[in-house]
């Protein structure tokens, strides 16, 4: 037995010399990234001219504020519009004498997906968008809101607007997703270079984020896409976005499946898949189409892009 036992040291000293080698290196993780490629998105994504601040020194009379992407907004009875948004108290437009009315327009998914929106509304169900607008105003550098039973009158362009839309008329920043109104959302037509401009017009009883939009009531079903060892929620962002339609839902990760998934994907649609990811000084993406429905789990291999590549990809979707 003792033989044995001294038999042993030889291989526990080398383990220990080992283990104590000064020249080894530890495994070290890479940073997370995903605010990092959510902040290039948002940065070099957006189409021009979808973001403009409109100043008055004081405003007597009705505005008609317009975009150059064909957005609209009133400003109807601007005395009695506004409050301010910590006191309540009524803010009159015509003693403001440095009044801003930030005004940003959707009219796209790789916008939506740039200013990290979605077309997912409570309970996880999917709408089709007509159109996002984001109107935010101050008043001498304080944030105003709509006076109580006050409502902002939005007009959106749209070549082919449909019917039985309605107003979105905030965005919960807590759990990512749209609230629906039951405010309908009207058809609307007005003179544009010569011709009329189709679009629609809508209600909203909410400074910031609007939307307008129809619920898809088809049948639906669990989807989820997997990406190779490694690829996270800490350092990658996919989405599914619906072909020729305004629909896009991020894909959330589980960790105990490893996958992306959205719970409610309606059935029998043509979707694009596609993830992007940095991992240090490298940008990977993954890519994929498919029809939902046909099935649940979709394997995704990805490649190393390089930063243009990726941007300009998801400008065109």
């Amino acid at each position: 037995m003792l033989r044995i036992r001294l038999s042993c040291w030889p291989v526990l000293l080398l383990l220990t010399l080992w283990s104590c080698r000064k020249d080894e290196e530890a495994f070290q993780p890479y940073p997370p990234s995903a605010q990092t490629l959510r902040s290039l998105l948002e940065q070099q994504v957006p189409h021009e001219n979808t973001h403009k601040i409109f100043t008055f020194n004081t405003l007597n009379a009705d505005q008609v504020l317009e975009m150059p992407g064909g957005t609209k907004v009133f400003l109807i009875d601007t005395d009695h519009l506004f409050d301010d948004a910590s006191t309540g108290e009524d803010v009159l437009c015509s003693t403001c004498t440095d009044l801003k009315i930030e005004i940003t327009e959707i009219l796209d998914k790789s916008d939506i997906i740039a200013r990290g929106l979605s077309t997912v509304s409570k309970g996880d169900s999917l709408f089709e968008s007509g159109g996002m607008v984001r109107v935010t105003v101050t008043c001498n550098g304080r944030p105003l809101a709509l006076s109580p039973d006050r409502f902002l009158k939005i007009q959106i362009p749209h070549n082919q607007p449909g019917d039985d839309l309605f107003v979105f008329s905030e965005w919960d920043n807590n759990t990512q997703t749209w609230i629906r109104s039951e405010q309908p959302v009207f058809r609307a037509e007005w003179p544009l270079s010569g011709s009329l401009q189709e679009g629609y017009e809508l209600l909203t009883p909410h400074l910031g984020w609007s939307a307008c939009g129809k619920i898809l009531t088809e049948p639906s079903s669990d989807f989820c896409l997997t990406l190779p060892a490694g690829f996270g929620e800490q350092n990658t962002l996919s989405h599914l976005v619906f072909k020729n339609q305004q629909v896009v839902a991020p894909l959330r990760f589980d960790l105990s499946s490893n996958t992306f998934c959205f719970p409610h994907v309606p059935i029998g649609f043509q979707i694009q898949l596609f993830s992007v990811s940095k991992l240090g000084d490298q940008y990977w993406m993954g890519k994929g189409q498919t029809e939902s429905g046909t099935n649940t789990m979709y394997p995704m291999t990805t490649q190393i892009m390089s930063e243009q590549a990726i941007l300009d990809f998801v400008k065109g979707l």
